[in-house]
């Protein structure tokens, strides 16, 4: 397997390119510095600290001294292991909202493919919001969806927004509730009555239109929320 195989695989577990790229070079360097790592992995020196500081958020690599920056690659099989459990706590949730999907309802959930479908309902959603909207996702997700106003439109009618996330909050609309996490997959529950769970890059998403499906993903997510690190309100300002 070439290594641009290796990176396009490890986007499909959630990384950027730059992340990937960063992982892999780490792998092969041992500790280093941003800088060497840039070099390596041939990208600007600034998206490669910036990847550095995400991927420690993930649990993939480790801040072995923080001036001067040194980083070291967790042991592949470590986050293996991690990655594992990430996706079996996602299908988990997914086999909750399968077996609550009345036989006889089949239509009841619906299938959406192509990212700018996905990206179009997930936009919808919100929209549409009336008392809450809840979400999970990936910043890289988040911050592709471009939802600043149609959240600030949902607040200002007094839909209650909260989101858990790895990063970049600073750049979200006053009066987001974020908590800080490691999810690996875009998930959205509206109003307790409608839920959709995605693909961390919108390729492929399902989403119901029943409060009862709903409640079971939002268990799931509401565990999440309550188990995520809580973020000063001050932090989570734009």
């Amino acid at each position: 397997m070439t290594e641009e195989d290796t990176v396009t695989k490890l986007v499909h577990l959630g990384l950027t390119r730059y992340e990937a790229r960063c992982y892999i070079t780490l792998v092969g360097l041992g500790t280093s510095d941003p800088r060497s790592v840039a070099r390596e992995a041939g990208i600007p020196h600034p998206n490669a600290y910036d990847s550095l500081g995400r991927l420690v958020r993930r649990g993939w690599v480790e801040l072995v001294r923080k001036r001067p920056a040194l980083y070291r690659a967790r042991r592949p099989r470590v986050v293996e292991e991690q990655v594992v459990g990430e996706l079996d706590d996602l299908f988990e949730g997914l086999e909750r909202l399968y077996k609550t999907t009345p036989a006889s309802d089949a239509e009841l959930v619906y299938t959406i493919r192509e990212s700018k479908n996905v990206m179009s309902k997930i936009f919808e959603l919100v929209a549409d919001a009336k008392e809450f909207v809840l979400m999970v996702g990936p910043w890289d997700s988040i911050s592709a969806l471009h939802l600043n106003n149609v959240l600030e439109d949902a607040m200002k009618r007094g839909v209650v927004v909260r989101l858990v996330t790895d990063a970049g909050h600073n750049t979200l609309p006053s009066g987001v509730r974020m908590r800080l996490g490691n999810p690996v997959a875009f998930d959205l529950v509206v109003d307790g009555s409608v839920a959709l769970i995605s693909l961390p890059d919108f390729s492929a998403c399902g989403w119901v239109d029943s409060p009862a499906v709903a409640q079971h993903l939002m268990q799931f997510l509401e565990l999440l929320w309550q188990t995520s690190k809580s973020v000063p309100e001050k932090e989570a300002k734009a």
